[in-house]
């Protein structure tokens, strides 16, 4: 196993971090990966907006639901699927930009974010430079366009809080059974007994970490997330649908 395997296995995210800054060259390196990362027909629909303003940071950190972490980061970086150099490219070529009517926009948009933001993660903590991507930034979408100066299409999807780590590094999440993420072939009807493993580690993993031996189930948190919780993150459709994302 190389180096930048072990690196990639041993990822754990940071939440809080020192006053140290981080050199202009850090920054370049960082943003130099992302932006070499695949994406859709080469068409680069993804936009960076780096910050280490303070003042900036403060608000982004409100507006994300009052995460301490982004304000405490010696940068905080936006990552926005944004459309609007194609919408410029089809303008160019007397074309519309049709894929806007379309779903596939923000399934191209978003999954060319996440392979970004995952290259800008790795590029970090080869240097030692601790990272924790933030989706609270959906929390208020309109409000940090606006900060950001965003153009029409573009949307933000994640931010991601970097800088050196101010403790030792936490412990690793516990993850979900490898057969249930690693199918071979075909997919493997497994996830009842996944999500109870799952359970199991976590509540080890508190345990280990606290002492605590009050039941913390996994799925529990998950399930409340995904019926309750989400709508924290309402704002989203609207926005999109207002910032000429026009899917049926």
């Amino acid at each position: 196993m190389n180096d930048f395997i072990n690196q990639l296995h041993n990822h754990r995210s940071v939440r809080t971090f020192t006053d140290k800054k981080l050199t202009q060259e850090q920054l370049d390196a960082i943003m130099g990966a992302a932006i070499q990362a695949p994406n859709w027909i080469n068409g680069q629909q993804v936009s960076v907006v780096v910050v280490t303003d303070e003042e900036r940071k403060r608000q982004l950190a409100e507006f994300s639901g009052n995460q301490k972490h982004i304000d405490d980061a010696a940068a905080f970086l936006v990552f926005c699927m944004d459309y609007s150099r194609a919408k410029h490219i089809t303008e160019l070529h007397d074309k519309k930009l049709e894929v806007m009517e379309n779903i596939e926009a923000v399934l191209v948009g978003s999954t060319d974010v996440g392979i970004a933001l995952g290259t800008a993660v790795a590029a970090a903590e080869s240097m030692g430079i601790g990272t924790v991507p933030i989706g609270g930034v959906r929390r208020s979408p309109a409000e940090i366009s606006e900060l950001l100066e965003l153009p029409e299409l573009a949307f933000p999807i994640s931010g991601l809080a970097i800088g050196y780590p101010a403790d030792p590094l936490p412990a690793q999440s516990p993850r979900i059974p490898m057969e249930a993420f690693y199918h071979k072939e075909t997919y493997a009807q497994n996830q009842r007994e996944a999500v109870e493993e799952m359970d199991k580690r976590q509540q080890e993993a508190i345990k280990s970490r606290t002492g605590e031996t009050k039941s913390h189930p996994w799925s529990e948190r998950i399930a409340t997330f995904y019926s309750e919780r989400y709508k924290e993150y309402g704002k989203v459709t609207d926005v999109l649908k207002q910032n000429g994302y026009d899917y049926k």
